[in-house]
């Protein structure tokens, strides 16, 4: 009977573990199931909060772009407007002090010999915005010339008259 009750004992571990293994098994599988929902749905939070942020990127890329061109443009219009305000200005300068075709001219007479102090405005075989030019019985030569500054001639010009007149010569303005 001994037998009997000891083989009734380990077929009651037997059972008893194999219940309890099955119940482990069906929870570590429940486990597993909730690990991959929540895998799943925090993947796909991930990916929709990746779609939101390329598309405020992508917003704030075109307010960006929209602004930078509106800028250009206010830009490219205030640089055409002072242009033209310069263009203007140049033009009624030269206009107000200058021989015909807008060149300043002092002549310098000193007894019977005569000097000619010209800025000469835009020469296009020179490529230049401005020259000085000296002109005397033995030729004309240029004293200074300027790319980009029209006032530089004309300032040189005015100095070399006044130098003129320093040495004797009795010059006209430069008009």
């Amino acid at each position: 009977m001994k037998i009997i009750n000891l083989f009734a004992l380990v077929l009651g571990v037997y059972v008893i573990s194999a219940y309890v293994s099955n119940e482990v098994n069906a929870e570590t599988a429940e486990m597993e199931e909730s690990l991959d929902a929540a895998a799943s749905e925090a993947n796909a939070m991930i990916d929709e909060a990746e779609a939101d942020a390329e598309a405020k990127a992508a917003e704030e890329k075109a307010a960006a772009d929209e602004n930078a061109a509106e800028a250009q443009a206010e830009a490219d219009a205030k640089a055409e407007g002072m242009e033209a305000d310069a263009a203007e200005a140049t033009d009624e300068a030269v206009a107000s002090g200058s021989d015909s075709s807008g060149n300043l001219v002092s002549t310098c007479t000193h007894g019977d010999q005569q000097r000619i102090i010209t800025v000469v405005y835009d020469n296009d075989e020179t490529d230049t915005v401005c020259e000085v030019t000296y002109e005397k019985d033995s030729g004309v030569e240029t004293l200074w010339t300027a790319n980009f500054d029209r006032e530089y001639c004309k300032e040189r010009a005015a100095e070399f008259v006044a130098k003129q007149e320093g040495w004797g010569w009795t010059c006209s303005n430069l008009e």
